[in-house]
């Protein structure tokens, strides 16, 4: 029986990933926020991050490239994205009832080519009305 298998550029892309969701969760506890969940997910879609900045609850889009050379990683995060990032943030609510005071929704880019990894926060990166 034969299995798909997956091409060396997927391998690539997933492993980029994992990497700047790391580098990612590692900013955020650097800056002060308390990660309360990684990866969260409804079948709306799926919360990189999930996180406390003081009483502020954080849903937080992570986008990582390898060159930010042709495109900025956050420009991936597009209106039907959002969308689905609220969805998924008001079903975290409703299931996870957590204790916050308003919420916000962040984009961190990373991007982890050659050298070292260049990590930018875009806090509020768009305005919805939760909570």
């Amino acid at each position: 029986m034969s299995h798909p298998q997956r091409s060396v550029t997927e391998v690539h892309n997933q492993k980029l990933s994992h990497l700047g969701e790391a580098i990612a969760a590692e900013y955020v506890q650097s800056v002060g926020m308390r990660i309360l969940h990684r990866n969260w997910h409804t079948r709306f879609c799926e919360v990189d991050l999930i996180a406390l900045d003081g009483d502020c609850l954080v849903f937080i889009e992570i986008k990582t490239r390898a060159t930010d050379r042709f495109l900025d990683p956050s420009a991936a995060v597009d209106h039907k994205k959002r969308r689905r990032l609220w969805r998924a943030a008001e079903a975290y609510i409703a299931f996870e009832r957590p204790s916050f005071e308003g919420c916000r929704f962040d984009v961190i880019s990373v991007t982890a080519g050659r050298g070292p990894a260049m990590v930018r926060h875009t806090p509020s990166a768009f305005q919805d009305t939760l909570g």
